[in-house]
């Protein structure tokens, strides 16, 4: 009898033969009956089905995130649960940018309205920005999306591709420096003006005055823009600048900051000055204060004070105070030819101390003089009375012994017709050189005062006092 053999079908995972019930394994024929079983697929198979699977799965998640919109949040809504998901904020950089070259770490502020956010960007990513002319500046509205973390006194964000970047640099509004306020802060401006003074409080901050015809602003760069940006070219007193910033705040104070070198465009003279009229002194009211304006006006009193002169101008509408800084002061061509009677046109900055209105000028080129003072008459002791008090007057004699008090040094001067004393108040008497001493011969100008029944002369700067009068 011949050996019955036929084919049992089977699933791929059957384990016992289907005809006799016997265990049979991987074996493709029954060893005990005979039996042919169906062929299973291999592991091989199955691993390579497996990955394919898995490969098409992770293609369809990477095809599906990148039409998916990354989620924009705002400071306020930024939540301990949201620690490290990737979302996207936006708003205006308002502060100074930080960067170290070394590392490559920068980081910016950026305020949506509801709070600040702190972003931050390292080196591969640091350089692309760099590259690509990507880097934001104060004042730029920026819009970015990264990995969120949630500090405990602030949110932070990290960029961790340049392209998820944006940023839009607003376009200058061209103002007049005395027009600008706090309420500015943020704002790109263009001013354009002087150059009246370069420093450098400390290093790695330059600050450059620049003066247009209705004030001063100072522009702030710090070692962020220049090492991100490229170094200032010199820069001069004198020089026209043409700049562009974004308004910050420096002790309430308005400033500019510019978001690179390149916003800062010189030329060798100031540009064409536009011309500021006098002003009737009647017109100047403490709205004007930080204003810059043209006055004249008759000199009908010059004292001193500490730190420099100061005279007061009337031209028959009103009065103001002329202050001037000793630096200003001395470095008149012909500073005695500014006194009580002497006619002058000024331009300076319009202010308000202790409810007195008052101009102050930048430099002697801001001070013309249209008639100089008269000559101070010389006098003699014997001729004085009380009467002239508030006289400005000359005198020349020999110094008694100096009498240290208080609020400065006091000495009698001796004529020879007469005996007066001259009171020396402190920040005067130590600017003289030599010192006053006894047996000097003198000239001294200054203005008579009564003091207790007796007059006293008082020089109102280090001008008003020449050793060796005969």
């Amino acid at each position: 009898m011949s050996e019955d053999t036929h084919t049992i079908p089977t699933t791929p995972t059957a384990a016992h033969c289907p005809s006799c019930g016997r265990f049979v394994g991987p074996y493709a024929t029954c060893p005990y009956c005979g039996a042919k079983l169906g062929a299973r697929i291999s592991v091989r198979a199955v691993k390579i089905a497996a990955l394919l699977l898995a490969t098409v799965g992770l293609l369809a998640l990477w095809w599906l995130a990148r039409r998916m919109d990354i989620p924009t949040v705002s400071a306020a809504d930024a939540l301990g649960t949201m620690n490290m998901a990737y979302v996207r904020v936006q708003g205006r950089v308002t502060r100074s940018l930080s960067y170290d070259p070394a590392s490559g770490y920068l980081a910016f502020w950026l305020d949506d309205g509801t709070g600040e956010v702190r972003v931050s960007s390292y080196r591969d990513v640091t350089q692309a920005l760099l590259t690509a002319g990507m880097v934001p500046a104060l004042g730029d509205d920026v819009t970015v999306a990264g990995t969120l973390r949630i500090r405990e006194d602030y949110v932070s964000l990290t960029l961790n591709a340049a392209e998820h970047l944006t940023l839009v640099r607003p376009e200058p509004v061209t103002l007049k420096a005395s027009t600008l306020t706090p309420l500015d802060a943020g704002l790109r401006v263009r001013i354009v003006g002087e150059v009246r003074e370069v420093r450098t409080p400390y290093e790695g901050m330059t600050l450059i005055t620049v003066r247009d015809d209705s004030g001063e602003i100072v522009v702030a760069v710090d070692e962020t823009v220049t090492t991100l940006t490229g170094a200032l070219p010199e820069i001069v007193e004198g020089q026209g600048i043409d700049v562009v910033g974004a308004v910050s705040l420096y002790k309430d104070t308005p400033q500019l900051v510019p978001a690179s070198v390149a916003d800062i465009v010189l030329s060798a003279a100031p540009p064409e000055a536009v011309v500021v009229p006098v002003a009737a002194l009647s017109e100047v009211t403490p709205d004007a204060a930080g204003s810059w304006m043209t006055l004249k006006g008759r000199v009908v009193l010059m004292e001193g004070f500490n730190g420099g002169m100061k005279a007061t101008l009337d031209d028959g509408t009103a009065q103001i105070m002329l202050v001037l800084w000793n630096d200003v002061y001395s470095a008149l061509p012909d500073p005695l030819a500014l006194d009580v009677g002497a006619e002058v046109e000024v331009q300076g900055e319009i202010g308000v101390y202790e409810g007195e209105l008052q101009i102050v000028p930048e430099g002697p080129a801001d001070i013309v003089m249209i008639a100089s003072a008269p000559e101070i008459p010389w006098v003699q002791v014997s001729d004085l009375r009380a009467l002239d008090a508030g006289r400005v007057v000359r005198l020349r004699g020999v110094l008694g012994a100096p009498e240290g008090f208080s609020a400065g040094v006091k000495a009698p001067l001796d004529d020879g017709s007469g005996s007066i004393t001259v009171l020396l108040w402190t920040n005067i008497f130590t600017a003289l050189d030599p010192p006053p001493s006894e047996g000097q011969a003198v000239e001294v100008i200054g203005v008579v005062q009564e003091y207790r029944g007796e007059l006293e002369i008082l020089p109102r700067s280090t001008l008003d006092w020449r050793v060796g009068g005969n």
